[in-house]
């Protein structure tokens, strides 16, 4: 097993002694999250980027930067840098060849693919009552003060996300069917986000306030600068 030594700017790993490259140019460094998915392992990585990367393989371009396409929530990305002639491989939260990826048009994967890496890290931020006490316990009010306040930024903006991928897609009066497909499945995942931020809160100041409802769907309306998307069952 081979483990990476060397820190560079910007959290990134260096991984040149791989030898792995792509369009004749080397895949130089990669993002420490995606070496702790290989358990540090760079052998293993190394060979992933090999055979996810060779002539023939399942890969597409997404822009200037190019993806493994696979039916998961996650895939393998090689971003070109710009102080550098090299690659720098991380993850890119979303699967092309997954039944969400697979419905976004050709024409859009790139303004989708910024949307999915602005919402990447308010999407996976679930805060339980339980995470206020720790904060609080450690660095008091103010802790929670300014973790709940990151929280609410976070969300904030997850929503301007995806409301500039609506409008990115607005091409008639009315949203092509797949961003709306798209938007609605992306607000029951924010609002049950949201949902876990505000229990959160009320649960630190006031205790227990009962089993948390699970979002299935909703009679809920979110306004965007294209319109409005509505939240409602299909009948």
């Amino acid at each position: 097993m081979t483990m990476v030594k060397i820190l560079l700017p910007e959290g990134r790993l260096d991984i040149t002694a791989l030898n792995v490259s792509f369009a004749d140019l080397p895949v130089a460094s990669a993002s420490a999250e995606l070496v702790r998915g290989f358990g540090g392992d760079l052998d293993e990585l190394g060979e992933w980027l090999r055979e996810g990367f060779a002539d023939g393989a399942s890969w597409c371009r997404i822009g200037n930067t190019v993806h493994t396409v696979t039916e998961g929530d996650a895939e393998i990305r090689l971003v070109p840098r710009a102080d550098d002639p090299n690659w720098h491989a991380n993850y890119f939260r979303a699967g092309w060849g997954s039944i969400e990826g697979a419905r976004i048009p050709r024409e859009f994967r790139l303004q989708y693919a910024r949307y999915v890496d602005r919402r990447h890290k308010a999407r996976e931020s679930c805060l339980q009552g339980k995470d206020l006490r720790a904060v609080a316990a450690k660095d008091g009010a103010a802790g929670v003060d300014k973790l709940v306040r990151s929280h609410r930024a976070q969300l904030a903006e997850w929503y301007d996300a995806l409301d500039n991928l609506l409008d990115s897609a607005q091409t008639a009066p009315d949203l092509p069917e797949w961003a709306t497909s798209v938007a609605k499945a992306e607000l029951l995942d924010w609002h049950r986000t949201r949902e876990y931020l505000t229990s959160a809160v009320l649960e630190y100041h006031h205790g227990d306030t009962g089993p948390r409802p699970e979002t299935v769907f909703g009679n809920l309306c979110f306004h965007f600068t294209t319109g409005s998307v509505e939240l409602a069952p299909d009948l």
